[in-house]
Formats: C-alpha cells, structure tokens, sequence
C-alpha cells in the first residue's frame, strides 16, 4: 500500500450507530477492531504490557459514555482521532494518578504522550490494515464455515468457482452466491473507509 495516497477512513456509520445504541454485538466488533489499535498506540507511548491493557480497558469505558455525543459529521472528525484523544487523555490521568509508580516513559514515547496532536502514534496506513484485517476476522466468525470457504476460495485465492464447487459438493450457483453475500457484508463494513 502507498503510504503517500492513504486517506484518513472513517469508521463505518451504522458500526458506530450499533454501538451507540446499546448493539452488543456492534460493541463487541468495536472493541474486537479498535481494541488492538489503542493498545498499540499506548504500547508506542512507552507503556508496560500490563498499564496499557489497564489504559485501553479505560480507554473503552470512557468510549462507551462519550459515544452518544461523538459527531461523526462534525467537519473534520474521524473515530481514529477521536478515539486517540481518548485515549492519550487516559494515559495522561493513568499517569497523574499513579504518583507512587509512574508509568516509566522514554524521552520519545513522552513526547507522544505529551502531544496535543489529534494524530496517534501510529502510521495511518498500518491502522486502516490493521483495521480491514480484523473486520474480516470478525466477519469470518459470524460467517458459516463453508460459506466462508466458498467465498475464500473464489474471491481470495481466485479459484474457479465450478471447481470449489465441485470440491464442496454444493452446486456453483451456491458458491456464486455465498461469494457475494459476503462480500456484500464485507462492503457494508468497510464501504466508507476510503472516501
């Protein structure tokens, strides 16, 4: 991927709208995508293993309580940046709080932390790979294993769909079919993460 043509994404709205509606499973997939992220991000701020599972887990408290006032609209808003900011200001309290031990910074993970900026530690085009990896993942679990198959096989690995068929035992219009269910919810998904 290019990293000089990535554009910043955007989460996808009816995701957002799940979550902020009480949507267990859209809550779920949140965390299960944005979860590693924010982790990484903390890590990349010079925080132990332990201090950034306990600033992410904050992190996604304060998300839960703030998410109904979140504008995605609002120009210039993005989840990505909204979501570091978050969690840059919990790593911030976690620090104030813990006089006793501090979180142990290194002079570069401090400025990271330190920095008013609304871009996280990060390169965006690792997120938004990281992000489309774990949508699929997601997605992967909630699919039928065959389906998923079906799709994997003709859409992924460019198999000729009359062969995944045969192999299958399922008629080709079945793996026709199974491909495109999912990747419509594949589009569904990710249709607005580069706009």
């Amino acid at each position: 991927m290019n990293r000089g043509t990535v554009e910043e994404p955007s989460t996808h709205p009816s995701l957002l709208e799940r979550a902020r509606h009480g949507d267990d499973e859209g809550w779920q997939m949140l965390v299960q995508v944005y979860g590693p992220i924010v982790y990484r991000w903390i890590r990349r701020c010079g925080a132990q293993s332990a201090d950034a599972a306990d600033v992410m887990q904050e992190t996604f408290l304060a998300v839960a309580k703030a998410l109904p006032r979140f504008n995605l609209d609002q120009t210039g808003a993005t989840f990505r940046g909204w979501l570091w900011t978050i969690a840059r200001n919990k790593l911030r309290d976690r620090q104030r709080a813990d006089q006793r031990s501090p979180l142990v910074l290194d002079g570069e993970a401090l400025q990271w932390a330190e920095r008013e900026s609304s871009d996280p530690p990060s390169e965006l085009a690792d997120d938004v790979q990281s992000i489309q990896n774990r949508m699929l993942q997601v997605l992967r679990q909630s699919t039928d294993p065959k389906t998923w198959q079906m799709f994997w096989r003709t859409a992924v690995e460019g198999c000729d769909p009359a062969t995944v068929a045969s192999e299958l035992n399922v008629s080709r219009w079945t793996v026709y079919k199974a491909r495109a269910r999912v990747l419509q919810r594949l589009r569904k998904e990710l249709e607005d993460f580069h706009r």
